[in-house]
């Protein structure tokens, strides 16, 4: 009996020991999560827990991030390298890369060196150039499209080339990458414009709240508290612009009745 006792206690220690050593080791990457608009799913490195954030935060190495419906972040890097990720984009995070699951994202480099890279489940991209677009599909298919610079790709199966502007290439499921073709770099800039990455700091817009409580909802139920609440903030907002709304009408017809 004692002696099951003493091998508990002993596995407790070393479990809690891990822990946090585990804790200790965790430093944060020189990336700061910026959530434009919507809202952003993160999932901690070594926690099964995800949670649904609407506020930037610091970043560490593993922690994967997926922007909910109608939702967009960026990644700050201390050199001034910028990502941007769309909307129902999964990707994780480390310190010289970046694994992109499904969806879009945009990267424009600075100082960050050649060794960094883009890494998919059909394809690698080594950094060599400024901006480009990453894309994948939900069948695992990948584009790259270099808009300034160059960008060196590598299929996964088979198949590699150098992208220089104007220049995009494609990797099929099974990681075959295709030769480049041309395409409008107007129209892929025009796509991702600075206007539209600006933060939006309107916390009363109504479809936002909407939307906000449109994503707790499908994470958490519609009978979370979190889902309730922001259900109450999209309500109170949606009854203050009704009425705002209405304002200039009653002035209108209380001016029409006068005369």
């Amino acid at each position: 009996m004692k002696r099951t006792a003493l091998c508990f206690l002993l596995a407790v220690f070393a479990l809690l020991f891990s822990t946090a050593s585990f804790a200790e080791e965790l430093v944060p990457l020189d990336a700061k999560l910026e959530i434009i608009s919507g809202q952003v799913k993160l999932t901690r490195v070594g926690s099964n827990k995800t949670d649904v954030i609407s506020e930037s935060c610091d970043l560490y190495a593993g922690d994967l991030l997926e922007t909910l419906i109608d939702s967009k972040a960026t990644l700050a890097y201390a050199d001034g390298t910028n990502m941007r990720i769309k909307e129902r984009t999964l990707i994780e995070v480390q310190p010289m890369s970046i694994r992109v699951f499904k969806g879009k994202t945009w990267y424009k480099f600075t100082k960050r060196g050649t060794e960094f890279r883009i890494e998919t489940p059909s394809l690698v991209a080594g950094i060599r150039g400024t901006e480009f677009e990453v894309a994948v599909t939900s069948r695992k298919k990948t584009s790259v499209s270099v808009v300034e610079g160059a960008v060196a790709v590598r299929g996964n199966n088979a198949g590699d080339a150098l992208l220089t502007e104007g220049l995009a290439a494609f990797a099929d499921a099974e990681g075959d990458l295709s030769k480049p073709v041309e395409f409008n770099t107007e129209i892929k800039k025009a796509e991702w414009s600075d206007k539209d990455w600006e933060a939006n700091n309107s916390g009363n817009d109504v479809y936002k709240l909407y939307m906000d409580y449109i994503n707790l909802k499908n994470e958490y139920g519609e009978d979370d508290p979190r889902a309730v609440e922001a259900m109450e903030r999209f309500k109170k907002a949606e009854k203050k612009e009704n009425k705002a709304s209405e304002t200039p009408k009653k002035a209108v017809r209380k001016s029409a009745r006068k005369h």
